[in-house]
């Protein structure tokens, strides 16, 4: 069996040659994950020259197909030859076969953006709509699907509740994630109906945090060259330029690694904020990643970016929040959750949430870069909402 893979903008063709059975399962399954993790929206079968099928190598594909198929993927067979046709009749599975189908035309308001990497970024909604940023202290905070959030959080109700159970939190998509550093792993609330009005939608305690709301001004897809990794701070330097000034952002995808720290007690008992740490108050109360933690897993960032020229544009207490990250201002958290395809078809911001609620959570951190390790969050490929929040349009 030899299998050839043919990549183009939002498809992956998959050509099969040989005999698709036993021997060769393992072969195909790794040739079908693979073009599931590219992030295309489609992948096509070509079997024109495949000789012979066994049930082993049909459920083989059966199988990527409703993988493929839960993360709004769309996997067909575009080629195939009459004997494997009779084949798949039988099988009942000759709705798999298609020859029809149609690239869908490219939007003339795309704007790209990356460098060395590919991105495009297009105008959803309002483009020039602005959403609200504040920074909120002690009280609780409401989620929808169109407010997110990084921060010290607690998954509780009252301020009562959460003493002593703050740690690293994330919210997006109507989802809030939360390692608390009294607790072995990460925990979340998801949005019991999505789409639901707001009284279904969850909440939690927010010691310090950012907190974002308003609908995505821009949205789109982001991928990696074989050469070229995608690093945060370079991730949100070019949305910010496309945009053209200050941003909030949500981007989902696989991940190269995460980096960063996370509380080792709850932050309500902490002496003084990080910033005002010296280095014995920093190692009691902060664990640090040696090293950009599971990659090839999915991650979830939320950010607030902005360009050091702009920053006058922002509230004070909000630029305040902003670290020096080279080119522009940065605070970001990051979360990683089990490995789930993000392809090209995924659109609602409601799919961060659906990520961070659905997946199996690995770590929530405070996102950092170490410029003498060369240590840094990075991004391979996903999906991107950008919200502007201020500054030049």
């Amino acid at each position: 069996m030899k299998i050839t893979q043919r990549l183009s903008d939002d498809r992956v063709l998959l050509v099969f040659d040989g005999r698709l059975d036993a021997s060769w399962s393992e072969a195909a399954a790794v040739a079908l994950e693979g073009a599931i993790r590219s992030g295309r929206t489609r992948i096509e079968l070509d079997l024109a020259a495949v000789s012979f099928i066994t049930s082993v190598g049909i459920g083989t594909i059966v199988r990527a197909y409703a993988r493929f198929k839960s993360v709004k993927g769309t996997l067909a067979i575009v080629s195939l030859n009459d004997a494997i046709r009779e084949m798949l009749r039988v099988a009942r599975l000759d709705m798999l076969v298609d020859t029809a189908h149609m690239a869908a035309p490219a939007r003339d308001d795309t704007r790209a953006f990356g460098h060395g990497w590919s991105g495009e970024l297009a105008p959803c909604g309002d483009g020039l709509a602005l959403a609200t940023v504040e920074r909120v202290r002690g009280a609780r905070v409401e989620l929808d699907a169109h407010t997110c959030a990084i921060g010290h959080f607690a998954l509780a109700n009252t301020a009562a509740d959460a003493h002593g159970l703050y740690g690293e939190g994330i919210a997006a998509g109507g989802t809030v994630a939360v390692l608390p550093a009294s607790a072995p792993r990460a925990d979340c609330l998801a949005s019991s109906i999505d789409g639901a009005p707001p009284e279904h939608y969850v909440g939690f305690m927010a010691l310090d945090a950012l907190v974002v709301r308003g609908k995505p001004a821009f949205h789109g897809h982001f991928e990696r060259t074989a050469l070229d990794r995608i690093t945060l701070r370079a991730f949100a330097a070019a949305l910010c330029e496309v945009v053209g000034g200050p941003i909030a952002f949500v981007a989902i995808g696989e991940s190269g690694g995460a980096f960063g720290a996370w509380a080792r007690t709850s932050p309500d008992g902490w002496p003084s904020p990080p910033a005002a740490m010296n280095a014995e108050e920093l190692r009691a109360n902060l664990r640090f990643a040696g090293d950009p933690m599971h990659a090839g897993e999915s991650l979830a960032v939320v950010a607030i970016a902005c360009p050091k020229a702009a920053a006058h544009t922002l509230p004070a207490e909000i630029a305040s929040e902003l670290v020096d990250a080279g080119p522009l201002l940065l605070h970001a958290h990051a979360a990683t959750v089990s490995y789930r395809p993000v392809t090209r078809a995924t659109d609602d911001i409601a799919a961060a949430g659906l990520l961070l609620g659905e997946q199996p959570l690995r770590s929530v951190m405070h996102a950092l870069f170490d410029d003498r390790t060369n240590h840094e969050t990075c991004l391979v490929r996903g999906a991107v909402w950008a919200m502007r929040i201020g500054g030049a349009r």
